[in-house]
């Protein structure tokens, strides 16, 4: 996993002007959600916060959750609005938020592990955060339709014989480029996995830039991300 503590404020001013990010990431993944006001949303690997004062602003009651202190103080500095903080092993978790959660999304977070296992054990955790038929929403680097394509705000570094679990690169382009390493799993790997921590009704979305006069690149055809739906069982 990348060490967000020491690029907490570079991936910060990174994920501002991160127009492939916002257009065909975040704004797809909250769609996907649904209605958005009123919700108890859970950002699971929330980092700055920028998703989650995101839907803080569409309405939403939400909880970010992370692993990393430096990424938490960047959210909570930030924070205008109600969204709440917490550290993953923070015990207030499990005492207050099981069966509480509407949706839940990971985003850029299962890419960064390496374990079938770990990854495995997060999702079987916010299954228990859900509600009963509650929705997660997972949104991860496309490796098999855009390996090595070149887009607005970042590059997916090309990467010879992707096997599952290998280590990919991604660049994130801006005044200091910042190189994060991630691991590839392939789509069925990712559907064994959430079907094993109890989750159904998948949905797959790989969307393309639209011709609307922005200066996309390589997103016009080949999608950058691959964002899964599915629900708690």
């Amino acid at each position: 996993m990348g060490d967000y503590d020491q690029i907490a404020e570079q991936y910060k001013k990174y994920g501002e002007q991160a127009t492939t990010d916002w257009e065909l990431g975040h704004k797809t993944v909250a769609k996907l959600i649904g209605p958005i006001k009123g919700k108890n949303i859970l950002d699971y690997g929330c980092g700055n916060g920028k998703f989650s004062i995101y839907l803080d602003r569409l309405g939403a009651r939400v909880v970010g959750i992370d692993i990393s202190d430096s990424q938490l103080e960047v959210a909570k500095r930030d924070n205008l609005g109600s969204v709440a903080y917490l550290l993953d092993n923070d015990p207030v978790i499990e005492e207050n938020y099981l069966d509480y959660f509407d949706s839940a999304v990971l985003i850029f977070v299962l890419c960064e592990i390496s374990s079938k296992e770990k990854i495995i054990s997060i999702l079987r955790r916010i299954n228990k955060l859900l509600k009963k038929e509650g929705g997660l929403v997972i949104l991860n680097p496309n490796w098999d339709k855009s390996n090595g394509k070149d887009f607005m705000t970042h590059q997916m570094v090309f990467t010879q014989n992707l096997r599952p679990g290998c280590k990919v690169t991604t660049l994130l382009k801006g005044e200091t480029p910042i190189h994060i390493p991630d691991f590839y799993w392939p789509k069925n790997n990712y559907l064994e996995m959430l079907t094993e921590a109890g989750f159904n009704n998948f949905e797959i979305f790989e969307p393309l830039a639209l011709q609307d006069g922005t200066d996309w690149k390589d997103e016009k055809e080949f999608p950058p991300y691959l964002i899964i739906s599915s629900r708690k069982i």
